[in-house]
């Protein structure tokens, strides 16, 4: 019985150089603006004895941390394959991403405790040092998130990276709002009112991030891959008598795999499905797949005549 298992090296989707280049800047520049603005909000915050202040700095810190793990995981993935990780260490990106979710749903329970303590034991603080600490960093954030907002629509890391930045903005405007009322009402409570309504904000942009990097770290199908486009491609050739084993899985944060079992009619086995396997594999690229292996075997007649499998669903 003849087999060609083959990967498909080319056609591969993967971040240019410059893009790579371009996120690389964009985490060092987050990075440097965001614990800068850390620093002077501590300062401030301890210097004024605005408890406000500080636990937002605090939150942000958080935030510096989940950007240098997600540039670590990044920078991994694109380092080469070994004899050990012949994969490379791709996944270190998918891994970085749900580390961030995961910080961000834990940021989400500390404004809610802290929020819920406060309805209790109101903090007085001054309104007008609040609103313009927090309008620095919602112009720092709104930046930062800024530099990520190309590249978040094609890499989970840097999605997870700018929602972690426009989480940031929102939470700086939550205290300007809370800064204003407290400036001219001094109504207390409008701190912790915001913060809820924070919280459940982040948990809503939030659950997704999550929800798909956990998926993708045990090795889920990429929701970024459509299933009934992939069954198509391979029920279009008639050749093909059935297909079995699929399997497609996330290499990285931006790069999907397929393996599969492709059985083909008695005597079908031809340079000319050769070139027809090189056109399957081209069109699995453009359905979002960037790394096919195909093994395939020709199906006897007299196998035929006894069973023929039909193509399996995916």
């Amino acid at each position: 019985m003849n087999k060609v298992e083959e990967h498909n090296h080319e056609g591969h989707h993967h971040n240019s150089v410059s893009d790579v280049k371009s996120l690389t800047y964009a985490f060092y520049i987050g990075i440097g603006l965001n614990a800068a603005y850390t620093v002077v909000e501590f300062i401030v915050g301890y210097s004024t004895n605005s408890l406000i202040l500080i636990a937002d700095a605090s939150h942000n810190l958080s935030d510096v941390a989940s950007l240098i793990i997600a540039l670590i995981g990044m920078r991994l993935a694109q380092k080469a394959a070994s004899t050990l990780y012949t994969y490379g260490y791709k996944k270190a990106s998918i891994l970085a991403s749900l580390i961030n979710a995961v910080f961000l749903i834990l940021i989400v329970i500390k404004i809610v405790i802290e929020s819920v303590e406060r309805f209790s034991s109101p903090i007085a603080t001054t309104g007008t040092i609040i609103i313009v600490t927090a309008l620095i960093g919602v112009a720092i954030n709104s930046i930062s998130a800024f530099l990520f907002y190309k590249g978040q629509k094609d890499d989970i890391n840097a999605k997870g990276a700018f929602l972690h930045l426009m989480v940031d903005a929102l939470v700086s405007v939550g205290a300007v709002i809370s800064g204003i009322v407290i400036h001219y009402t001094e109504w207390l409570l409008v701190d912790p009112i915001v913060s809820i309504l924070i919280a459940i904000v982040i948990l809503v942009s939030t659950w997704n991030l999550f929800k798909e990097s956990l998926r993708l770290t045990i090795d889920g199908v990429p929701s970024s891959v459509n299933l009934p486009k992939v069954k198509g491609i391979f029920e279009k050739y008639q050749d093909i008598i059935s297909f079995e084993h699929v399997h497609i899985w996330a290499l990285s944060s931006s790069e999907n795999a397929l393996t599969a079992h492709v059985i083909l009619g008695d005597g079908k086995f031809s340079d000319d499905f050769i070139a027809i396997k090189q056109e399957l594999k081209a069109e699995l690229a453009h359905a979002n797949i960037q790394h096919s292996t195909l093994e395939l075997d020709v199906k006897r007649q007299n196998d035929l005549n006894e069973k023929c499998t039909p193509k399996q669903p995916l």
